[in-house]
């Protein structure tokens, strides 16, 4: 699949859920870039710190639940890591 093709159907089906709020869209944004960065791999590694930064979220606690719920309304794949190198992330359609 095109990748731009991709990337809309990611961003309008996020800001079309009524389920999900400004934060969520805001961290799944920055998913997506750092998607792009990546070179649109299945999976990705993230830096919290940097995704924090990106998406303004000040607290770990606001990052983990936000990151959470798209895990669990089936945005992303979520695999944490204490790893330097950062945790595994992977888009879902």
């Amino acid at each position: 699949m095109d990748i731009v093709k991709q990337l809309i159907g990611y961003l309008t089906r996020v800001t079309s859920d009524v389920r999900l709020g400004s934060t969520h869209i805001s961290l799944f944004t920055v998913l997506c870039l750092a998607w792009l960065v990546n070179g649109s791999k299945r999976t990705f590694t993230i830096s919290r710190k940097q995704v924090m930064r990106a998406s303004r979220i000040k607290s770990k606690t606001t990052y983990h639940k936000v990151i959470n719920d798209l895990k669990l309304l089936g945005y992303v794949n979520y695999q944490p890591s204490f790893d330097p190198n950062g945790s595994k992330v992977s888009l879902l359609s």
